[in-house]
């Protein structure tokens, strides 16, 4: 699997979404042609318009983007406005380097999920997030 592959056109990593990283879950990424429902019902994976990534298009950044962004910013501290402009800013090898460098446990070194507060494989939580519940 390409990183190309594991990063859609919305500006998520793949590699860091629950579903790719659960098991039995069916998920190869967006990129890929995810199995899951909700990929393939994803308005932006559907999108008429779509071209690798989301910044390329005219009508950029859309309704449908904006309102994921605002649910991933809200729920899960994560931006897909701003993965995106870090895409074109340094393009994808070095957005995957530094989504790796953050996302990674520090206990077991495995890929966390931005779907939640604790590594799937150990339960450890990230030492941001604790910081983030002491406020």
């Amino acid at each position: 699997m390409t990183q190309q592959q594991l990063v859609a056109p919305c500006g998520m990593n793949c590699a860091l979404c629950q579903a790719y990283q659960g098991k039995g879950l069916a998920c190869h990424g967006c990129g890929h042609g995810g199995e899951r429902k909700a990929c393939q019902n994803c308005s932006i994976q559907k999108c008429e318009n779509k071209k690798t990534f989301c910044f390329e298009c005219t009508q950029y950044p859309c309704k449908r983007l904006k309102a994921l962004d605002k649910r991933y910013r809200t729920k899960y501290h994560m931006s897909m406005l701003e993965n995106l402009a870090l895409i074109q800013a340094n393009g994808l090898d070095e957005f995957v380097r530094q989504q790796n460098e953050r996302y990674r446990c520090s206990s077991c070194g495995k890929l966390r999920t931005v779907h939640q507060d604790s590594c799937l494989y150990c339960a450890a939580i990230a030492k941001a997030d604790r910081k983030t519940r002491r406020k």
